[in-house]
């Protein structure tokens, strides 16, 4: 059943989905379509963690981001964001230099507070710069050119001790050619 803008607010509340989470629109519709993957799984993850169980802020430690939650009696609750460590911190770094998370330090945990006051383009714009391969970063890079060796050094064969005059009369060829061409170009 579709949502009527005309229904009043308590009806409307009726046929929201129970088990669902709320993502506010800035960050589905500005943010995510425009960030790279780590970013935007730590992003969704957090909106889960604290808007999905109707939170401001929420205390998550690394391990949650990496692996999920699972409680005493061994039942997955979720499979947090599938990224490893690194990439998780270094997301959550990118996310809290430009402004789209803050963070208090604790000791269970950290606890995440999004920030739905932010210039989004500035934001998104600043994490591609903090990202090192972007989509577009990567477009930019030179091509890589395989070098080329142009005195073949590694081929050259090194005249050979046991045949002295076959290596004599190959020296001799080669003086004789280059003075053949030198004495063309008088």
């Amino acid at each position: 059943m579709l949502l009527s803008l005309q229904k009043p607010m308590d009806d409307q509340k009726q046929n929201l989905i129970p088990n669902s989470s709320q993502i506010p629109n800035i960050i589905l519709d500005l943010i995510l379509p425009r960030i790279s993957e780590a970013e935007a799984r730590c992003l969704l993850y957090i909106c889960r963690r604290t808007f999905g169980f109707h939170k401001h802020e929420d205390n998550i430690s690394f391990t949650q981001f990496e692996n999920g939650i699972k409680t005493s009696q061994g039942k997955r609750l979720d499979f947090g964001t599938g990224l490893s460590r690194p990439s998780v911190n270094s997301a959550l770094q990118n996310l809290i230099k430009v402004g789209v998370i803050s963070v208090q330090q604790r000791s269970k945990g950290n606890r995440y507070k999004l920030n739905l006051h932010m210039d989004v383009d500035k934001v998104v714009n600043e994490i591609n710069q903090l990202r090192e391969l972007t989509k577009s970063g990567k477009r930019s890079l030179p091509k890589l050119v395989k070098r080329f060796n142009t005195q073949n050094l590694e081929k050259k064969e090194k005249p050979s001790i046991r045949h002295p005059v076959d290596n004599f009369r190959e020296r001799m060829g080669e003086i004789t050619r280059h003075m053949s061409i030198n004495k063309n170009n008088y």
